[in-house]
């Protein structure tokens, strides 16, 4: 049993029915900074839970009352699991279970790790809220302006396509070794397609300006 609990990675610690310790492992030790002689068998629990109190490890409020709340609570034989945020910022959870006959076995798991990234979702889920909203809002303002942003830049990427033209079609025809040839020739027929897909840009352009309309095929 021993060499299964400090084998474990959450700290241990069972009470008997008394709520006097039984045992514990070293995770639940190094845990919580007992020192070796604060721990041995039949030491009651109030005295670690107060020694706790008194470090500021249970939180606000009343240390008396905390303290007979968990006895309470563990005599009752009562399941429970809460996160216990350390003075230190150590996120602690804790899982109470009762034992046949009398007693109490608690584990206590590190879950600052999990906490953290958990803010940092929900941090992120409420900054990507309002990054949408953002973007939602200037995707109206710019849905007023994109006739004249499309116009202009359809205009102005078709002088630089259209020089480039001009320039493979003078290698394809000069004197060059044919893989140079094929090459403007691949050039040349990809400069063209990509100057028809900006043609259609800025038809649709001129359509959503009312400057176009479309006539109906005769076929």
């Amino acid at each position: 049993l021993m060499t299964t609990l400090e084998n474990i990675a959450q700290g241990v610690s069972v009470v008997d029915a008394g709520m006097r310790l039984v045992t514990w492992n070293r995770q639940y030790q190094e845990m919580f900074g007992y020192p070796d002689a604060m721990l041995y068998v039949g030491r009651p629990v109030a005295d670690l839970i107060r020694w706790n109190a008194a470090r500021g490890e249970m939180g606000e409020g009343d240390a008396s009352s905390q303290i007979q709340r968990r006895l309470d609570h563990m005599r009752a034989g009562t399941p429970h699991v809460f996160e216990r945020v350390r003075a230190n910022g150590q996120v602690i959870e804790m899982r109470g279970q009762p034992l046949p006959g009398g007693g109490y076995v608690t584990t206590f798991s590190d879950v600052t790790a999990y906490k953290q990234a958990e803010q940092a979702l929900i941090e992120a889920n409420e900054t990507l809220e309002q990054r949408v909203a953002e973007r939602t809002r200037e995707a109206e303002d710019a849905q007023r302006a994109k006739t004249r942003f499309l116009a202009a830049v359809s205009h102005d990427l078709l002088q630089p396509i259209n020089a480039a033209r001009l320039f493979t079609s003078a290698l394809r025809d000069g004197e060059t070794v044919t893989e140079q040839r094929r090459l403007g020739e691949r050039v040349d027929a990809s400069l063209r397609a990509a100057e028809d897909l900006l043609d259609g840009l800025l038809d649709v352009s001129r359509l959503d300006a009312n400057e176009l309309r479309p006539e109906p095929s005769r076929f």
